[in-house]
């Protein structure tokens, strides 16, 4: 013998208590739209939800790798842009004074070709490049403020030769006069 179910008519909405089977017809409105009713135990209706977000895509995980897709990109181009700038780098030079004709050292940022800087003796923005007569030994000044590139038909101010060494670097430094 069936045992009654809860029935409910799809058309009308009238549910009722009945022992249905196939072809059964709603007893208040005669429609053929009239099923069982299906109810989910406790524990199957939380694990219904669970699946469905398990199903659907987490939009953190989404927004965690687009960010990081944009760090990298931000770093590649960080590196890029750092590899393309000229690095400056110190250089030691033999500096001479206009003013006072003192030589000493300098560490010159080597991008500044004619660098132009502060005399320690006299104080006074006087000093340039040294460069040094091959022929006589002459030091003197490299002097940039006098035109755009100051090595073009440079001579030496003592005997008028043109074989100059323009590597400060190599240039000598005169040393003090050691008091006895």
């Amino acid at each position: 013998m069936p045992k009654p179910i809860a029935a409910r008519c799809q058309k009308c909405g009238h549910e009722a208590q009945v022992e249905w089977s196939f072809g059964s017809k709603c007893p208040k409105c005669g429609s053929d739209k009239f099923f069982p009713v299906i109810t989910v135990g406790q524990s199957e209706q939380h694990a219904q939800p669970t699946a469905r977000r398990a199903a659907s895509p987490k939009p953190t995980k989404l927004i965690v790798t687009v960010l990081l897709f944009a760090v990298a990109i931000f770093a590649l181009v960080l590196r890029i842009k750092s590899t393309s700038q000229q690095k400056e780098f110190f250089q030691s030079w033999t500096m001479i004074c206009a003013n006072c004709d003192k030589t000493f050292r300098e560490k010159v940022v080597t991008s500044n070709v004619f660098p132009h800087i502060t005399c320690p003796n006299c104080k006074q923005k006087t000093a340039f490049r040294a460069v040094q007569c091959r022929r006589c030994g002459t030091i003197f000044p490299l002097r940039s403020d006098l035109k755009k590139d100051p090595t073009i038909d440079l001579q030496c101010p003592n005997c008028s030769s043109p074989e100059l060494n323009l590597d400060s670097t190599s240039v000598p430094v005169e040393e003090e006069a050691k008091e006895q």
